[in-house]
This record gives C-alpha cells, sequence and structure tokens, in this order.
C-alpha cells in the first residue's frame, strides 16, 4: 500500500531562525512607525555597496592609497565586514570641520582631499551620507511593531522533540522515557542540564572530531604507515618501532595500525583532548604540548605513564623536547596536509590558518581576476594593489611559519626570513627578532586573541550539528535573490556572534556553543506557515532536513535498532567502508573526495531502499528472538498474533497489539507520535494486513517458501556469531507475519524522516 504523497515526494521545508530579538530592526520602530528602517539596515542599503564599496574601497582598503588614514574598510569577503565598517564609518563621521561632517566634505573636495572629488553634491549617495551622519548623531531605533512577523510564522520542535534529534546526533543514542519526562516537565533548564551531560560523554568526542576532520582532512593519513612515514627519520628514529614485532601476529598488526592512526589523528585527537578536559579552546593554536597514546608515544621517542599501555584510546599530554609547540599547528599531520613549496613560502599554510581558525577565506577578498600583462612592479606581492590585497595578510603569517620546511621539519631558521616578503608577524605586529626560534607560538597567541578566532569555532560547531555552513555574505546586487539572501545573512550573523560571545565568555569552553545552537530555531525549526513569495525566499537557507551522512545514518541505526548495516559484528559497515557504499553515499575520503554530497540522487535513493530492505531482514527475526522485555522493536506482539482468523473474521485483541507496536515503531523509528487510530497509523496497518494476507495465501499454494530468505535466518548471536539455542532460532515463517513486519519496518526505514535530519 502507497503512503500518502506527503511522505513519498521528496520534501524541502522553509524555516527560519533566532527568535523575535534576533531579527534584524524592521517592521514597526519606535522612532519611525510601521516603516522604521534601523540605523544597521539604513547603512547596509543605502550606504555600505551603493557608497563604500563601490566608490570609497578602491582607496581606503588596508592595502590601498588612504591606506594611512582614519577611513580603511574592510573587504566584503571578510567576516563580519558590515559591523567593522560601521563603526569605521561612525568614528571617522564624529570628525568635523566647521560643523560639518569630514564625511560629507572629503569625498565631495569641499576640503582637501587625496583621491579629489568622488560624489556629487546633489546626488544620492551624497543624501544617503547625510542621512547617515545624522543617524550616528541620532540613532534610529526599531521595535517589532504590531504585525505578524516571519518568526511568528514559524513553528518548532518541542523540547522533548528536540532533545531527541539532539542525542541521536551528539550520542547516536534514543533519549529515555525519563529524559523526555524531565524535559516535558523539567523545561529548558532541564534541556540545558542534559545536553551538559551529554557533551561528557565519550561518543561525543567521536563526532566532534568528524565535524573537525571535516575542515581538516588528516584522517588521509589513517591506515598502513601513511602517517608514521611523514616523520622525518632522523628526528624521531623509533618511528617505525613496530616492525620489530612479527607482522604475521596479531599484536603486530594492532600495533602498526594503533601507531599509524595515533600519529594520523594527532591534531584530531588535540582537540578532543581540550573539549573533554575542559581547557579553553585557544590551546589548539597555543598548546605547548602535543597528545599521545602509549603507541605514538613510542613512534615520538617519549616516556610517558600510560594507566593501560595497549589502550589506544587513552591520551595523555607529551612534550617533544626542543620542539616549539604550537597545538595542532606544529602537528606534522597539519604540516604535511597543508604543505608548501620553495616559491610558495607557506603562503598556502597561512591560507588555511585563516580560513580554518579566523573564519577568513582571504582569496574571496580578490575574486576578480588579475590581468598579468598589467603587473609591472619589482616585487608585486609587496607593491601592487592586485596583490597586496591578500598578500598583505598572508603573508607576515607564512613567515611565522619560517622554521618549519617543506616536509613539516621543524627546521629553526635564526637568520630570518626572506627580505622580500614581509617580515613574520600578524596584522600589524611582526615577530621580534629574539622570538624568530618560536615565531610560531608568538602568532598563534595572537590568532587566539583575535576574535575571528572564536567566530570560526561557532562556525565549525554549527555546521556541524545545523549540517550547513553558515550562508556567505551576498555580493553580487544584480542578483535577484540579492536582498533576500542579504536579510538571511544578517539575521544569521547576528546569532553566530551572540553565540560568539557566549563562547568568549565561558573561557573558551567549545561546549558552550552546543546548547546555544539546539536551542535556537536554527536547529529547531520544524515548518513555517503562510509565506508570501518574498518570505519563502528570505528562509529558504534554512531548511535544516538535510539527508544524513553516512556516519549519521550508521549512528542512527545503531539508535534506534540496535546494529549498523551489516548482518554480523565481523563484517564490513556498509555504510563506514570505503569499499561498499561509503563513497556513494555522500561520504569523504579526506584525501580525493572532499566535500560531502547533501543533495540526494538517484544512486543514493537506491542505497537507501536496499538499507531499509536488508535491515527489516536483518532485524526484524533477530529482534523476536529475544523475550519480549528485552526487545527494541516489537514489545507489543509475538510472531503469531494474527489481525484475523480463518474465517477472515477480525481478532480484536491481536489488531489492538498489532495497531499499538504500529504506533512505537512510528515513534521508535520515526519520532511520530500517532494517536490511536491516525490515518498514518491507519496506512501502516493496511501495508502490515495486505502483505499478511498476500504472503499467506502464496504460501498456502506453495507459491512461497514457509522459511525465510538465508539471509533473515535468525540462528546465530550478532556480536559472537555463536549459535542460539534451538528454541530462540527464528527462521521459519509460515504465517507470514515476520515478513509482514518486515514489510512495515522496510516501509519507516525507507521514509525521509529517517534518511534525513530532522
Amino acid at each position: 500500500m502507497r503512503r500518502s504523497e506527503r511522505r513519498l515526494l521528496p520534501w524541502t521545508l522553509l524555516l527560519v531562525l533566532g527568535c523575535g530579538e534576533n531579527q534584524p530592526d524592521e517592521g514597526g520602530g519606535a522612532n519611525g512607525g510601521d516603516d522604521c528602517v534601523s540605523d544597521m539596515q539604513f547603512f547596509r542599503e543605502k550606504v555600505s555597496q551603493p557608497v563604500l564599496e563601490r566608490i570609497c574601497s578602491n582607496c581606503h582598503n588596508p592595502q590601498g592609497a588612504a591606506r594611512d588614514s582614519k577611513l580603511v574598510l574592510a573587504a566584503a569577503g571578510e567576516t563580519g565586514y558590515l559591523q567593522t565598517n560601521f563603526e569605521t564609518l561612525k568614528e571617522v563621521a564624529s570628525f568635523e570641520k566647521e560643523g560639518e561632517s569630514i564625511i560629507l566634505l572629503k569625498p565631495t573636495a569641499q576640503i582637501d582631499h587625496g583621491g579629489a572629488q568622488q560624489i556629487e553634491v546633489d546626488s544620492e549617495q551624497y543624501d544617503a551620507l547625510v542621512e547617515m551622519v545624522e543617524r550616528f548623531r541620532n540613532p534610529v531605533t526599531c521595535d517589532d511593531g504590531g504585525d505578524l512577523s516571519l518568526i511568528d510564522k514559524v513553528q518548532v520542535l518541542d523540547l522533548p522533540a528536540t532533545l531527541r534529534k539532539a542525542k541521536v546526533q551528539i550520542l547516536g543514542e534514543l533519549p529515555t522515557a525519563d529524559e523526555l519526562e524531565t524535559v516535558a516537565t523539567g523545561g529548558q533548564q532541564a534541556f540545558d542540564g542534559l545536553i551538559h551531560d551529554y557533551l561528557a560523554r565519550e561518543p561525543f568526542y567521536g563526532v566532534l572530531k568528524r565535524w573537525f576532520n571535516d575542515r581538516l582532512h588528516t584522517d588521509k593519513y589513517l591506515g598502513g604507515e601513511r602517517a608514521v612515514s611523514l616523520l622525518p627519520e632522523d628526528q624521531y628514529p623509533r618511528r617505525t618501532y613496530y616492525r620489530e614485532i612479527p607482522e604475521d601476529t596479531e599484536e603486530g598488526r594492532l600495533t602498526r595500525r594503533h601507531t599509524n592512526d595515533a600519529v594520523a589523528r594527532e591534531p584530531l585527537e588535540l582537540i578532543a583532548y581540550i573539549v573533554r578536559h575542559d581547557k579553553p579552546f585557544t590551546d589548539v593554536l597555543t598548546a605547548d604540548y602535543t597528545v599521545v597514546n602509549p603507541f605514538s608515544a613510542r613512534a615520538f621517542g617519549l616516556q610517558v605513564q600510560f594507566e593501560n599501555p595497549n589502550d589506544p584510546n587513552e591520551f595523555h599530554e607529551a612534550r617533544i623536547q626542543g620542539y616549539p609547540h604550537a597545538g595542532l599547528l606544529t602537528s606534522p599531520m597539519f604540516l604535511n596536509r597543508f604543505p608548501t613549496t620553495e616559491t610558495n613560502r607557506n603562503r598556502h599554510r597561512s591560507r588555511m590558518v585563516w580560513k580554518l581558525f579566523l573564519a577568513t577565506d582571504i582569496l574571496k577578498k580578490a575574486e576578480q581576476p588579475v590581468d598579468p600583462t598589467r603587473i609591472k612592479d619589482h616585487n608585486p606581492t609587496m607593491h601592487n594593489p592586485q596583490c597586496t590585497i591578500c598578500h598583505a595578510q598572508l603573508d607576515p603569517l607564512a613567515g611565522a611559519f619560517m622554521n618549519f620546511d617543506t616536509q613539516g621539519r621543524y627546521d629553526r631558521r635564526d637568520e630570518g626570513w626572506y627580505i622580500d616578503m614581509r617580515p613574520p608577524g600578524f596584522g600589524e605586529e611582526t615577530v621580534p627578532a629574539d622570538e624568530w626560534g618560536r615565531a610560531l607560538q608568538w602568532a598563534a597567541k595572537k590568532l587566539a586573541a583575535d576574535e575571528k578566532f572564536a567566530l570560526a569555532a561557532v562556525h565549525t560547531v554549527y555546521t556541524g550539528l545545523v549540517g550547513r555552513p553558515p550562508l556567505e555574505n551576498p555580493t553580487d546586487p544584480s542578483d535577484p535573490a540579492f536582498a533576500s539572501k542579504r536579510a538571511f545573512y544578517d539575521m544569521e550573523e547576528a546569532f553566530l556572534d551572540r553565540t560568539k560571545k557566549v563562547f568568549i565568555e565561558s573561557g573558551y569552553n567549545l561546549k558552550s556553543i552546543v546548547p546555544e545552537v539546539v536551542r535556537s530555531p536554527f536547529y529547531r525549526a520544524q515548518s513555517a506557515l503562510q509565506l508570501d513569495d518574498a518570505e519563502q525566499q528570505v528562509l529558504e537557507p534554512l531548511g535544516t532536513m538535510r539527508l544524513l551522512t553516512p556516519e549519521e545514518l550508521d549512528a542512527k541505526l545503531v539508535a534506534v535498532l540496535g546494529q549498523p548495516w551489516k548482518r554480523r559484528a565481523g563484517d564490513r559497515d556498509q555504510l563506514l567502508h570505503g569499499e561498499e557504499y561509503r563513497f556513494f553515499y555522500g561520504g569523504i575520503d579526506s584525501d580525493q573526495v572532499l566535500e560531502r554530497v547533501t543533495e540526494p540522487n538517484g544512486i543514493m535513493a537506491n542505497i537507501a531502499l536496499r538499507m531499509a530492505n536488508e535491515m527489516s531482514c536483518f532485524t526484524v527475526p533477530r529482534d523476536f528472538t529475544r523475550d519480549r522485555a528485552e526487545r527494541l522493536l516489537f514489545p507489543h506482539v509475538e510472531v503469531g498474533f494474527l489481525p484475523e482468523d480463518r474465517n477472515g473474521f477480525a481478532v480484536p485483541e491481536a489488531e489492538e497489539a498489532i495497531r499499538r507496536n504500529i504506533r512505537y515503531l512510528h515513534y521508535r523509528l520515526l519520532g511520530e507520535v500517532l494517536t490511536p487510530g491516525h490515518p498514518e497509523e491507519e496506512a501502516t496497518f493496511q501495508l502490515f494486513v495486505q502483505t499478511w494476507r498476500e504472503g499467506l495465501a502464496l504460501v498456502a499454494n506453495d507459491q512461497a517458501s514457509p522459511e525465510l530468505h538465508g539471509a533473515c535466518h535468525a540462528t546465530r548471536e550478532y556480536e559472537t556469531d555463536a549459535e542460539l539455542p534451538e528454541g530462540h532460532r527464528v527462521y521459519r515463517d509460515g504465517a507470514y507475519t515476520i515478513r509482514a513486519w518486515m514489510a512495515v519496518v522496510t516501509y519507516l526505514l525507507a521514509d525521509w524522516r529517517f534518511i534525513y535530519h530532522q
């Protein structure tokens, strides 16, 4: 039986973010009535792009002709540039001559202006500046007005449903009945307490490492000797100590694997260690230590005491003598994952640090094509404006990597850095000569103190939880959706900025970001009502209903069915193994495949259907081998519960038990609470009954076997593969009820709400 079209079709939901106070100051206003426009909105629409970006920024940028003036503007590609330029213009506008702001006098050449006249006194640009100056003097504030606002049209998940969503994602577990009751009665405070408890449990750190590997991609080096082979042999002579153990023994194989993988994941394990122990997250850049387990400690030649010298999951702080540790920046894996050359001179490393840890893609600051025939300067990276717009920020930090060569080897350069590049440093500061041997340590402290470092951490956690990165600042006013994109960008940026402040105030405890995100409608938004076309455009990026990654779907299967997609524990995991469906289902290998596929295609749809079919085959018969109190799927029925007797009359007691179990499955698998008689319950019940009737008739006419398919036999333990006692084995299905239940479970597992994050 077909389900309603509502469930069969791919579904994209338009959602909204934030709470009322998070919205831009639009609508009715304390100072402006129904058409109130806030100062920031006016600046964004009338001043920033039409005046500053089009006219002023050509000279008034950090590398331009007016770089030494008070009006130095951030580029449109920089994070938070609107607020930065608003504050800069406000400060400059406060300077006056004969009672007139110099912001009005200089660009019109009424007083000396090095850039000559740029704006006519009777132009729209001038009028916009006049009003902006007046707004600086007399700020305009707006209230929400009396009309139904956009946020009022949004429905969010209730707290129990949000808890289910968060726990499955963070821990790969369903919340208990007690936890759901606690949240239902205790509200937000109880919810926050449970989220805090979840963040202290070990599975969260595995999720955290996946979030950061999606950016660092150091898992490229997992397996074989990929990581160990990158360690300079002269600095780490014991790197392959495991070769002393016979390779054809289990000890030899495990030691080799644990050693390589601990070295490969050193940056990720450092991140997990810092968060696990509630250390300030700034340590990811500034820590004067690394972390090692019993296996990587031996490869690095370190003497560290471990409680269990055979436990690959036990990590401790360690310091390599004579090595200037700067968190993960000095990890051999980070340095090799983002390599350099003799001509690149660490610029790639610098760019990635800006992108990963300062939320700034420097190359987006100058996306216009560069005409090489027009570059006539000697050393253009220092003197040509087309080059300096990026290199002025890239090159000082590149110089801070001066002591690490192309292979990531520490090689101290006491003679200093290249004279044809900007001196090593960060921002306007230069590394002191007596700090050259520790240049990266010096720079790391400057990086961690920059507010953009905190924002980058927020971006990573937000992306991991919501499933998409924050929207990039729209800069093309010719785009028909420009206004909508900009409105959404402003709302999202405001939320991220507030979360950044919470993170900083927590002492840079990364765990503080998670509750902020999962409490917000960015995470909880469920549906939006009565939206017009313009509102739909604004809210379109907020669709949090996105396809689960292979890792997330695998964890969800374990949470609701008790096992991943494999028949026995020793088999390959169909979603995680590189030679099965991992890449076909949108996964990455951190090497050649770096971007996840988030929009389903035909192959992915077929994989999801196969998963649903095979997992019902594996788990439904197995669940019936257990005592009813221990079952995950069928606590209310037995194999012999038939909806009708031989004469086709309903068996009320059995039918009620079947319907009750159907409601239970809807909740367990989909988080859907159905009341008795709900249309979805009826649709699923009819699927069960029709499958049972047709199958029973086929068995009676010898057109179908009374035995289950061999792959569906539940005759052995999942974990140990040991044979089950005869009385607990399930491999016959003469009444066809097991296969009818398999049809139901397949039906629910193939539902978009199971394979989507929602």
